[in-house]
Parts: C-alpha cells; structure tokens; sequence
C-alpha cells in the first residue's frame, strides 16, 4: 500500500503556483516524510526552472482541461489586487489522478510546519478533511467559513484532505463530478450567491449527500483545525517550523498586528507575499 501527498498547480499571468508547490512539497517531505506528487499543465517549466524538485511524479493535466478556469480578485493585502485567471476546476479528478493508495491532498498555498498530518495518514478512516476552522485575526468575521450560507450546510475546506481509494471514495468524488456539472442547479438548490464554481461548497454538498442529509459522519475530521490568514494579510518570515505574519486589524483597513506561529501548519491565502518570501525577499 502506498502513501503520498499530491498538489495541483496551475499558473496564471499573476501567480506562479508550480513555484508554490514545489516550496510547498519540500515542507511536506522534511515534516512528513512522504512521497509528494505535482498535478499541472506546466511540466516543462517546472522541469526547467525547479530542476531540483521534490516530486515522484509529474502528472500532466490534458490540453482541454488545462484550459477550464474563471477570473476572481486577487488580493495583496487590502489594498491591492488583481483580476486573475483561476484554474481551480479539477480538483474532482484527484481520485483518478493519484498514483497512492492513501492520497494527502493539499493547496500549494498550505506550508506544513509540523508532524500533525501523520496522524491522519495512520488513521484508518476512509475521508478526512477539515470542517473546524481558526483564523489568525481572531477578531475577524468567519461565519462564512462554519456554513455555506448561514441557513445552510455545514461548509468544509477541500484545501487539505486525506482520502484512501476505494469504490466509496470512488463514488464520491464522481457525486462531486456530477455537482461541478451541474453547478447553476446545485447553487440554487443549496442558495449559493457567489457566482463562481468552488471545491469547497462542492465537496461540501457531495458530503451532505453522502450523509444521507442528515449530519452523520461520512466525513472523518482531520487533526487539529484548519488555520489560515487571508489574502488582505501578510507573511513576514518564515524560519523551519516558525512563520510571522502582519494579519489585519478588525475595522482598520490597512493596519496590521504582528502574529507568530511555532509549529502551526498555515493557508497563507496571500499568494503573491508567499511567492515574494520564496524568493528570497519580505512577503510585504
């Protein structure tokens, strides 16, 4: 039986995901000591440019799914962004992509900083993801994140996830095929105002189905929370298993509190200022 982590990575004009995920894949072979895949239209980059990556294997995405994105606000702190191609439709296909028995799924943004994802690979559950959440702003809104809507189901993070292959794990991610499919229906039946397509109110649907509606426990819950600063804020530093961030002040637009983390796994939302620190400079 075989284990392994994979990281989709598609670029866009503003955002060099192939670079993330190859700081990203390293983190998760010095802290979880695994074997760590790549899902990308760019291997020809990533083979020039990261010669020296961390990958067992490079899994090419076909033309026409290469293709299949939509445009969203990228962030830089509060005061910037930028109107970016957002290739994030084929995350549904990590069940026929993965060459592992056991996959660790997980965002090029996510910076593993500890052994805690371990537990979840020596678990013997069939689907583990993340439903409980800490931002932290500890003082800033996340309603959002605890339902879909605030009538709705419970909302879960397809950021990170641990599945194992097998014909019910089969059957849910084709259910979560089928809802991107028939996205406009399924946004309106669970009252979805944001126009565009996302993994995590699919995932979130498919595991309200697999449930039989009703809150039972298809769903295994990863260790720990999911925690995460959002694109208005910033990573500072980041040293081994220690990172320092500038997250937004409540109410304040554009005035920041220091915050430091020892041995936090972290969503650093902000892109661009993770990019910025991999390359050697400040993420501000």
């Amino acid at each position: 039986m075989t284990t392994g982590a994979i990281i989709f990575a598609q670029n866009n004009a503003g955002v060099d995901y192939v670079k993330l995920a190859v700081f990203a894949g390293n983190r998760i072979k010095t802290h979880l000591n695994i074997a760590v895949s790549i899902i990308t239209d760019s291997k020809d980059y990533l083979e020039v440019q990261f010669a020296d990556h961390p990958f067992e294997h490079i899994i090419e995405l076909p033309y026409e799914q290469s293709l299949s994105h939509q445009q969203k606000k990228f962030y830089d702190g509060s005061l910037s962004h930028r109107v970016l191609d957002w290739k994030n439709l084929v995350r549904n296909q990590a069940y026929y992509l993965s060459p592992y028995d056991t996959t660790l799924v997980i965002d090029s943004d996510y910076v593993v900083s500890s052994s805690l994802l371990k537990q979840a690979l020596d678990a013997d559950y069939d689907f583990q993801i993340y439903q409980q959440s800490m931002d932290l702003a500890v003082d800033r809104d996340k309603t959002s994140y605890d339902r879909i809507n605030q009538y709705s189901i419970p909302f879960y993070w397809a950021t990170v996830f641990v599945f194992k292959k097998n014909d019910v794990m089969e059957a849910f991610f084709n259910l979560v095929s089928d809802i991107k499919i028939n996205w406009e229906y399924f946004k309106i039946l669970y009252c979805i105002s944001v126009p565009m397509f996302r993994n995590d109110f699919a995932f979130s649907i498919a595991i309200h189905i697999m449930n039989g509606k009703t809150n039972s426990n298809f769903a295994s819950a990863l260790p720990g929370k999911m925690i995460y600063i959002s694109d208005r804020d910033y990573l500072i530093d980041m040293k081994d298993h220690k990172m320092s961030f500038l997250v937004e002040k409540k109410d304040y637009l554009g005035e920041y509190i220091a915050v430091k983390t020892a041995g936090l796994d972290v969503h650093i939302m902000n892109k661009q200022s993770l990019g910025r620190f991999i390359d050697g400079g400040s993420g501000v």
